[in-house]
């Protein structure tokens, strides 16, 4: 999976488990390849690439998305 930060239009990609990658600003990271992914940052500033190139805002409404401020 690829993620595109909106802040400084930096494309990111992991390619593999603990590939751990962030954008040139650091206001977005990915991380798992294809074994897991992890996005961090603030999400209106992430849009997810899909491998159509479609391009989409990152979907914080899933059971799977976790807010980091409420996890503990």
């Amino acid at each position: 999976m690829k993620i595109k930060c909106l802040k400084c239009n930096d494309i990111i990609e992991s390619l593999s488990q603990h590939d751990f990658k962030y954008c040139k600003c650091k206001a977005c990271s990915i991380d798992g390849g294809t074994h897991y992914t992890r996005i961090g940052g603030d999400p209106k500033y992430i849009n997810v690439i899909y491998e159509d190139g479609t391009e989409k805002l990152l979907d914080t409404t899933s059971s799977n998305a976790v807010d980091a401020s409420k996890r503990f």
